[in-house]
């Protein structure tokens, strides 16, 4: 079956846009009737997930004890126990007031401000077992932050002479948020958002009530930030996509994450294998013998 050979657009609105991204002047469906000729041309967008990588982590985690432990688990919470992300935002609003045309009531309306929705990224966990995310957030906001009790982060109580003042790259992080496109090859939207750090540690409480089940902790934890959209940000992303192999990454064909059978079992007499074995053995006859 053919397809438009020019199917993605080039130049015009798509200049400086290095996605595919199909031509309009293509593929309309609405018109007097449908165009099957085009049917290609008339493909949805379907969102794909978004990825989340740490750039920068907070200076202070560097300053503590085992500084690699800390970094590691921030950009492992980040990048791969956060299950959902949402809060980023690009939409353009335009603001408008109107005065009278004529006396029939019709109004013109004219432009006063556009502005570009403000991004505040949520992440939702799943807590771990022994509660570490709360952990580490109780860490991060205390000593970073605000203690509750003294009113001052606790950095300042450590013996390190690095720490001359609490700007905000003590305590904040860098992120790169990129949507890929549906073959992961190139960035569909991408947002740099730094300042970011929690404002919670998420619900720490305790409770007890025979009559019901125990429930698993889910944490939803903002972490506001300053953000920045557009084309220079989506090309730093794909510096960042480029680096990031797909090939041969199909789950289907890992390896079995389990390749023995455990020496205790194997130990035990029975089983699927002895049964099938015993059978054999206690045959009356066999044609094969």
């Amino acid at each position: 079956m053919s397809r438009l050979t020019d199917a993605m657009i080039t130049g015009g609105y798509a200049r400086d846009v290095d996605r595919p991204m199909l031509d309009l002047q293509h593929g309309g469906q609405n018109g007097w009737a449908n165009n099957l000729l085009e049917w290609h041309n008339n493909k949805a967008h379907v969102s794909t997930p978004m990825h989340c990588i740490l750039l920068e982590a907070p200076r202070m985690f560097k300053s503590f004890p085992d500084p690699q432990k800390w970094i590691g688990s921030l950009k492992a919470m980040f990048e791969l126990h956060a299950y959902a992300i949402e809060g980023l935002n690009a939409e353009l609003k335009v603001d408008t007031d109107t005065h009278d045309v004529g006396g029939a009531g019709e109004k013109q309306h004219e432009v006063t401000n556009v502005t570009r929705e403000t991004s505040t990224p949520k992440f939702t966990f799943i807590e771990k077992y022994g509660r570490p995310i709360q952990t580490l957030l109780d860490y991060w906001i205390r000593y970073g932050l605000q203690d509750p009790d003294t009113k001052f982060a606790l950095l300042g109580t450590m013996n390190n002479s690095e720490v001359k003042d609490m700007l905000a790259d003590w305590y904040s992080a860098t992120c790169l948020f990129i949507v890929p496109d549906p073959l992961h090859r190139s960035v569909d939207k991408a947002w740099l958002t730094t300042n970011m750090f929690p404002t919670s540690t998420g619900q720490i409480v305790g409770k007890r009530d025979l009559k019901t089940g125990q429930e698993i902790l889910t944490l939803d934890i903002e972490f506001p930030g300053i953000s920045q959209y557009g084309l220079g940000v989506s090309r730093f992303a794909q510096t960042i996509l480029d680096k990031v192999r797909t090939t041969h990454a199909d789950p289907f064909m890992r390896p079995a994450f389990a390749t023995t059978v455990s020496p205790d079992v194997e130990a035990v007499r029975g089983g699927y294998q002895a049964g099938l074995e015993k059978m054999g053995t206690e045959a009356v006859t066999h044609l094969g013998s």
